[in-house]
């Protein structure tokens, strides 16, 4: 009888203090916020005909400064970790959510992975614990809501308003005390909805030739030539909806602005708005049409430029290939 009344308490006292099993803070860095938001800003329209996993909405492309730090003894390094769907609440039927780090896509059942990043240990008492170290990186990631599973007949994809898709913590497990560890939403999935039909596009001309080019007057920065194309859209149906794309490498690399060719780090491409002049990024959403009322077609126009990168170019051919990824709102 002894054991048994001496054994209850110790258990009850351990299971009122989670937060000695959960030494890890991370915040924003600066703020010291625990939630950063993505808003989809609109509606986003999704075509019922698109394959399973084609990408309807993604964010823009944002560094997250962090700010990790210990607020409770633990003598040990700790791994800062990303945990996916924290909440373990499907965002929707027909769709599912995931994020973009260091060019890889990792969906809301892919778990936990680790960001790279560790706190040093630290061998302060609790009455010292802000003398320990800090850790503080950055997070360059994009987050993305795609096609995934079958269509509701209702056509409303989501019935929340807010999702939680991460949370950075330690490799012990998910602090469940809120305020803690940050945090990362999307908000307004309201604003999600199915469509009967899509659109088709156009790519004109599919390929940009650029021809022979001489090996002279070579000036890094210099646009060496200039190839018009376009990008016209048709709406298959009566539905409204508008569209955004982005132009993704599937050969060569991206430095800047520039895609540059596997076979010659010489020369570089850049796509560039024909109408207003301005750079479109490579992997980086953009508008590109509005197909509203009677507008059932529309055509965009655009220069590929040809710009020199290094002094001393070498002769040979290249090529790079891009594919247009396409976004309805």
């Amino acid at each position: 009888m002894t054991d048994t009344r001496w054994i209850r308490p110790l258990l009850l006292a351990l299971l009122l203090s989670p937060a000695t099993c959960f030494a890890l803070v991370c915040k924003e860095q600066g703020t010291g916020a625990a939630v950063v938001q993505a808003d989809l800003g609109s509606t986003v329209a999704i075509p019922a005909s698109a394959p399973q996993g084609t990408v309807i909405w993604r964010s823009d492309r944002f560094n997250v400064q962090v700010e990790c730090y210990k607020d409770g003894l633990q003598a040990q390094q700790e791994e800062v970790f990303i945990y996916l769907n924290p909440d373990n609440l499907p965002i929707g039927q027909g769709i599912r959510a995931g994020l973009t780090l260091n060019g890889i896509d990792y969906v809301q059942s892919s778990g936990r992975f680790s960001t790279g990043q560790s706190l040093a240990v630290c061998n302060e008492g609790d009455a010292n614990i802000k003398a320990c170290p800090r850790l503080t990186f950055s997070l360059a990631l994009s987050v993305f809501i795609e096609k995934f599973g079958p269509t509701p007949p209702s056509g409303v994809a989501s019935d929340l308003l807010n999702y939680r898709l991460l949370q950075l913590d330690s490799g012990a497990g998910l602090n469940p005390l809120p305020g803690y560890n940050l945090s990362y939403v999307i908000n307004n999935l309201s604003g999600l909805r199915f469509i009967a039909c899509d659109a088709e596009l156009q790519v004109i001309p599919e390929t940009v030739e650029f021809g022979a080019i001489g090996i002279q007057n070579v000036a890094v920065g210099r646009v060496i030539d200039r190839r018009p194309f376009s990008l016209v859209t048709n709406r298959t149906c009566d539905t409204p909806f508008s569209l955004g794309a982005q132009f993704k490498p599937v050969s060569g690399s991206v430095s800047g602005d520039f895609l540059i060719p596997v076979a010659n780090e010489g020369v570089g491409i850049r796509i560039v708005n024909a109408s207003t002049g301005s750079t479109l990024p490579y992997n980086q959403p953009f508008h590109l049409a509005d197909l509203l009322g009677n507008d059932s077609s529309a055509r965009a126009d655009f220069d590929a430029e040809l710009v020199w990168q290094t002094p001393a170019p070498k002769a040979g051919t290249f090529e790079a290939e891009v594919v247009i990824d396409l976004f309805y709102q």
